[in-house]
């Protein structure tokens, strides 16, 4: 709580969504401004950063699944062949506002109905494929190190995620897609979206970005680099 702005304590919360969804201060999540630097969108564990191979398939400590089927975009999921693929666990303790890795323009916003299966390990052990079976966010983002996606994946009792930047309304069975005419612009850090409970982030690059470290799995928080890039393109 000592990461929370003093007033919104003294205010209180209205009911635990709102305490759930919390804000925090200014300068509770320092962030890393160089322009190489790809930097973690949420609070969470890094449980594995991956490449991805020829079929677009992410493999990654026993469990996997297609990244066409998670994006729901065959074409858009080739241009990561050879990138990466981070996968965050966000555990109920954690933050839970997902932001920018880079400064971005925001291309498009993609809801994908699902189910809410639990995403623990025991969970991904059980369930192959787990994470593209969820409901699920993804925003499609054109940076200077390429394309990236952020897939925010639902989970047990998480039937509510919201985009930050435009409002897309759920559909039960079917996808639902919003293309940002003109695209948005987003500096690094800035909100994206809002778990109402606890889940997954996966963060897509196209290769050349590479992790920092391979000393996984790690606690990491929103604003704390996590991947290189060239900055080039």
């Amino acid at each position: 709580m000592a990461d929370v702005e003093p007033d919104a304590l003294d205010r209180g919360f209205d009911n635990f969504d709102a305490f759930f969804t919390r804000q925090l201060r200014a300068g509770a999540r320092p962030v890393a401004r160089e322009s190489r630097a790809v930097v973690s969108p949420s609070d969470g564990l890094i449980r594995d950063s991956v490449e991805i191979d020829e079929s677009t398939r992410v493999q990654a400590k026993g469990h996997g699944y297609n990244l066409a089927e998670l994006i729901a975009d065959p074409e858009l999921a080739r241009t990561f062949i050879g990138g990466t693929a981070t996968t965050i666990y966000l555990h109920p303790r954690d933050y839970h506002r997902v932001h920018c890795p880079c400064d971005a323009l925001v291309e498009r916003v993609t809801l994908i109905p699902g189910r809410l299966l639990p995403v623990n390990d025991a969970a991904l052990a059980r369930t192959p494929g787990l994470f593209a079976l969820n409901e699920r966010m993804v925003h499609t983002l054109e940076t200077a190190h390429g394309k990236m996606v952020v897939v925010m994946i639902a989970a047990f009792g998480v039937g509510h995620m919201t985009c930050s930047y435009r409002h897309i309304e759920p559909h039960p069975r079917a996808i639902r897609q919003l293309v940002c005419e003109p695209a948005v612009r987003m500096r690094k850090a800035d909100e994206l979206g809002i778990f109402h409970l606890g889940s997954t982030v996966v963060l897509v690059t196209e290769k050349g970005v590479e992790p920092t470290s391979a000393a996984l799995p790690a606690k990491v928080r929103m604003g704390q680099v996590i991947l290189q890039g060239n900055g080039e393109r």
